[in-house]
């Protein structure tokens, strides 16, 4: 399904956290591109956030996908004991600086905001400005597991633990209308192992901090519990697409399309 008429309204797109589920945002993206859908600002969540980094900063949905196929999660853990975690994500921050360069939130081509959590209390801080690479490793970095990153003499780990779907900031972005993507849903059926066991309630205890999902004007939810125990990333990727098929006439017609 494409539109052939002129995007009327300003969309913004929130990307979830949700570890290896967050394949599923690439086959969001490809059928947003393969419809022409204009996406005008971005924000995310761990995951969510290093794929909303990547698109705001102008990469292609095919190189998106590329790297997305390409990333050793394994590789960019450096193991680093530390009183605070185990291993470091300062790899990940150097790849990110790499492949987007050293950039502020202003060098960006489309508005990004990007969500961490403070240590000491908990709250969610909503990165605008700065350096894009810090703030994304600060929103991807797993407590206790990773080791918190600092900003202004603050430390924060990942922004899933305060606001794993970051709905009103991206409405604050300007945007009419919002397409938020949550990674987690409900499983009808015990997962087949511990990773997936594992997997399964951290997404129920991160579901709890996505505020009112429905605030969004279009809520994607892929059936991704149900493929807890898939090896294959295209099959992320493809509920990912299947779930955007489903919610694409809602959006266009919330977009005047």
């Amino acid at each position: 399904m494409t539109s052939n008429s002129p995007q009327t309204k300003r969309l913004g797109l929130v990307l979830s956290g949700g570890a290896t589920f967050g394949l599923a945002h690439v086959g969001v993206l490809q059928v947003l591109e393969e419809a022409g859908v204009r996406i005008d600002a971005v924000g995310g969540t761990s995951v969510g956030a290093i794929i909303g980094a990547a698109l705001a900063a102008g990469k292609s949905v095919r190189e998106i996908t590329q790297v997305a196929y390409r990333i050793n999660w394994l590789h960019l853990a450096r193991p680093r004991p530390h009183r605070y975690g185990f291993i470091s994500f300062h790899k990940l921050e150097w790849l990110l600086k790499t492949w987007l360069g050293d950039v502020d939130f202003e060098d960006l081509k489309l508005p990004f905001i990007c969500v961490g959590t403070d240590v000491l209390t908990g709250a969610a801080r909503v990165f605008r400005r700065g350096k894009v690479a810090r703030a994304v490793r600060i929103s991807a970095s797993v407590p206790p597991i990773v080791i918190p990153a600092q900003i202004d003499g603050r430390y924060f780990v990942d922004g899933g633990f305060s606001n794993n779907l970051p709905i009103r900031p991206v409405e604050a972005l300007g945007v009419d209308v919002t397409l938020a993507v949550n990674l987690f849903g409900s499983a009808s059926r015990m997962p087949p192992n511990y990773f997936a066991y594992a997997q399964l309630i951290l997404g129920h205890m991160l579901t709890r901090t996505a505020g009112d999902p429905n605030r969004a004007t279009v809520l994607v939810t892929p059936n991704l519990a149900e493929n807890l125990a898939a090896r294959f990333q295209r099959s992320y990727i493809q509920r990912g697409r299947d779930a955007m098929k489903e919610k694409l006439p809602d959006l266009l017609r919330a977009l005047e399309v």
